[in-house]
């Protein structure tokens, strides 16, 4: 079965019988896929949608990590449900965690699931793709016109006020000389 996942800076991962592999190619035939582990050679053909297995896999030299790839998966779902509800984050990790325990039982989580504290941070990016960014600088600050109105007639008010109190202090002083 073709699982993918995403790496950490969101490219596609292939989970097929415990190996992972990642995008070497793309022809106009076929995806060319290669281990993850850099010290094995295999590769693998997909269809160019990814949906069929066109060649097998070559001989690995490395061994399948099963747990790893049950691990990825978790994770990945973590982001995507980070990205996708308003769910608390440690929730969303609690029940991902629950969920692969229910599904692998034999899965010692404690000692291969990341920590909360050490996804946290990806998962809070994740969420942050849902909110758009801060400006850091005034001129990143868009005005609508109507914005731009309110500002306009405050500002001609302000002259006006600033214009009479001139008015009044030239007056004044005027009086206080004739005195």
């Amino acid at each position: 079965m073709l699982i993918f996942t995403s790496t950490e800076k969101d490219k596609p991962v292939l989970n097929h019988n415990g190996y992972q592999y990642t995008k070497k190619r793309a022809n106009k035939t076929n995806n060319q896929w290669r281990c993850r582990d850099r010290t094995c050679s295999s590769t693998i053909s997909l269809s160019t949608d990814d949906v069929r297995i066109l060649r097998k896999e070559s001989a690995h030299t490395c061994q399948p990590d099963t747990t790893k790839v049950l691990v990825d998966i978790a994770v990945d779902n973590m982001k995507k449900r980070a990205r996708e509800e308003t769910l608390p984050l440690p929730k969303i990790y609690s029940q991902e965690v629950v969920r692969a325990r229910v599904a692998s039982p034999g899965l010692a989580t404690g000692h291969v699931f990341p920590t909360l504290p050490n996804v946290d941070a990806s998962l809070y990016r994740r969420r942050a793709l849902n909110y758009p960014k801060l400006p850091t600088t005034t001129d990143e600050i868009a005005l609508t016109d109507k914005h731009n109105s309110h500002i306009y007639h405050r500002t001609q008010e302000v002259r006006t006020i600033i214009l009479k109190l001139i008015k009044c202090k030239l007056i004044w002083d005027e009086l206080r000389e004739k005195c």
